[in-house]
């Protein structure tokens, strides 16, 4: 008897707390969680967007022309697809790069973005539909990219100002998208040291990027050998295709004035030395594709 008494009580608790973890669980259950209409993330988000700020930065990077298109989706989120269609209006939120410039204000290597300027881009669908059953609609945006700033630091504040259905998303209503151009140069390539290359020799890699830094310039990524931070900047000349280099470390450099771009091939075949001749870098490029 003695037993059975105290069995009942931790019965008792543990069917207390059985139902205390149900009704907890219970509360953030997808079947039971509000419809939210958001930006589905268009890329990776930039490491450089703060812990717990109310916007997220998204890079991405287009191609130099007079009109480039690119698609964005909207998405409902929720127990349930649209039950009817639903009117989504986008706009321009430019008060979140400011909030987002003041939070990071305090880091002191922090560069602000710059509001991208409405001459160089057309929101082209300003109204787009999620049709009844679905939860997606494309928006589309027009770039004139052959006017960017290549050394200007672009975010487009593109946001949903309304919805017919639902609620706009506090996280994903509004987006920051870091808005830059593409040179011919930049891509993702695999690339090779000589076994005479200082500090890292025989290197071989695949999906180095090339960044474009210029009309003309692109900067490895992360950095010299495609593994230390100092930048390398490899510059074209569009007459010749002979390529100099530069760096702001490691000086002074010297470019072997065989260092060209083979256009026909997408190949940079490069040769240079740092720190006053004292060592020797022998890379090559070849182009596999462009960066996301």
């Amino acid at each position: 008897m003695k037993i059975f008494k105290l069995l009942i009580p931790a019965l008792v608790v543990t069917t207390m707390l059985s139902s205390c973890l149900k009704n907890k669980f219970d509360q953030i259950n997808p079947d039971n969680s509000p419809s939210v209409v958001e930006f589905a993330n268009p890329s990776a988000p930039a490491s450089e967007t703060p812990a717990g700020s109310a916007f997220t930065v998204f890079p991405v990077a287009y191609q130099v022309d007079a009109s480039v298109e690119a698609s964005y989706e909207v998405q409902l989120s929720g127990p349930n697809p649209a039950a009817q269609d639903i009117t989504v209006n986008i706009g321009v939120n430019p008060a979140a790069v400011t909030q987002l410039n003041t939070e990071k204000s305090i880091v002191s290597s922090y560069v602000p973005y710059v509001v991208l300027p409405s001459t160089l881009y057309t929101i082209s669908t300003p109204t787009v539909t999620i049709p009844a059953g679905q939860r997606k609609a494309i928006v589309k945006v027009l770039y004139k990219t052959t006017d960017f700033s290549f050394t200007t630091k672009y975010a487009l504040p593109i946001a949903i100002t309304s919805t017919s259905f639902g609620n706009v998303s506090k996280n994903f209503g509004t987006i920051l998208l870091n808005v830059t151009a593409k040179n011919q140069y930049d891509g993702l390539y695999s690339y090779k040291t000589s076994a005479n290359t200082a500090l890292l020799p025989n290197r071989s890699l695949s999906g180095v990027r090339l960044v474009t830094v210029g009309a003309n310039s692109v900067s490895i990524l992360p950095g010299l050998l495609a593994n230390y931070t100092n930048e390398v900047i490899y510059t074209v000349n569009p007459a010749t295709n002979l390529v100099t280099v530069s760096m702001t470390t490691l000086t002074p450099i010297a470019t072997n004035p065989s260092s060209k771009y083979d256009p026909a091939t997408k190949t940079f075949t490069l040769s240079w030395t740092s720190n006053g001749g004292d060592r020797l870098f022998e890379e090559t490029f070849v182009y596999q594709g462009p960066r996301p």
